[in-house]
């Protein structure tokens, strides 16, 4: 038997090869005839595909608010994102130009972000409902974005309790007995009388001020008295001051619990005071005013001197 020599072995590099190309043969047959070519993009095995990250689905603002509704779109890629209005599928933005005649409506969007985020400034009741954001991959993808506009003018008025007004306690009037000015001798008592009438219950209470000192019968003052009587539809307040003072003077107010207030000026004089009125020229004025003409009394006195003057001797 002869034995293979060393010349008749196939190199082991060659051996290797002739392994690598029947593997590829294997791997990789070559298309029939008439077949499509193989497109680059089925070389990858599950393309990435865009999706929505998580964000707020559910969003709430008051009218004349600015309202932001998010939409986060990752491996977005070539695709564009659109912003609907659910209601009648009107197209309000297709990627960053904004398809709206309603200039209120704006994306909001940053290279540097996968937010596609949709801006209503000014918002009205009627922009409340669903918004539809949508990528134009196949098969489309579609989130919906619920925004509730409450109205402000609901809101003043019911959520919150507003203070009780006048009206929910019928109606009041309010007024001091007396003119709006006083003037007093320093030394005499002040007297004040208020009279609120109501057409349903009486105010819980009737406070008096001086400018903005409350009077009341701890007044570091002293002296002041207070009086109330209810009596149908009208209250009465009465405030009672002893020997006031020049440092009496001021705005006196008069101050229903729910109901409008009245007020009356008040001047203290002294006896200097009313001697340098009189110095002025002030007393003649005064005795224009004084009652049965006594003013006249000067005038009668001169005539009559004259008129014995020219009597006959």
């Amino acid at each position: 038997m002869v034995l293979p020599t060393t010349a008749h072995r196939m190199p082991c590099s060659d051996y290797l090869l002739v392994l690598s190309l029947l593997l590829l043969a294997l791997l990789h047959p070559h298309p029939a005839r008439g077949a499509a070519p193989v497109r680059p993009e089925e070389w990858w095995e599950g393309r990435p595909r865009p999706y929505f990250a998580h964000s707020p689905a559910n969003l709430t603002v008051i009218s004349g608010q600015t309202a932001f509704l998010p939409c986060r779109v990752h491996m977005l890629g070539d695709r564009s994102v659109m912003w609907m209005r659910g209601r009648d599928l009107h197209i309000l933005t297709v990627g960053k130009v904004t398809y709206s005649a309603d200039e209120r409506f704006q994306i909001l969007h940053s290279q540097e972000t996968d937010d596609w985020t949709l801006q209503i400034q000014y918002t009205q009741p009627r922009d409340a409902g669903a918004y539809k954001c949508q990528v134009n991959s196949d098969p489309k993808i579609v989130r919906n974005v619920y925004l509730t506009v409450t109205d402000k003018r609901f809101l003043d008025g019911q959520l919150y309790k507003m203070p009780t007004t006048v009206k929910e306690q019928g109606e009041f009037g309010t007024h001091i007995v007396g003119g709006g000015t006083r003037f007093l001798q320093a030394g005499s008592s002040l007297a004040l009388e208020c009279v609120v009438t109501h057409t349903r219950g009486p105010p819980p209470a009737v406070f008096w001020y001086r400018d903005n000192d409350v009077l009341d019968y701890d007044s570091p003052r002293g002296g002041i008295s207070l009086e109330v009587q209810k009596a149908g539809q009208q209250t009465t307040s009465r405030l009672l001051m002893s020997s006031v003072r020049e440092s009496d003077s001021g705005n006196y107010t008069c101050v229903p619990v729910n109901a409008p207030t009245a007020a009356v000026t008040v001047h203290v004089s002294t006896d200097d005071d009313l001697r340098a009125a009189v110095h002025q020229g002030d007393l003649s004025g005064a005795r224009r005013v004084l009652p049965g003409g006594s003013a006249r009394v000067p005038f009668l006195l001169v005539t009559l001197g004259w008129l014995l003057a020219l009597r006959p001797t």
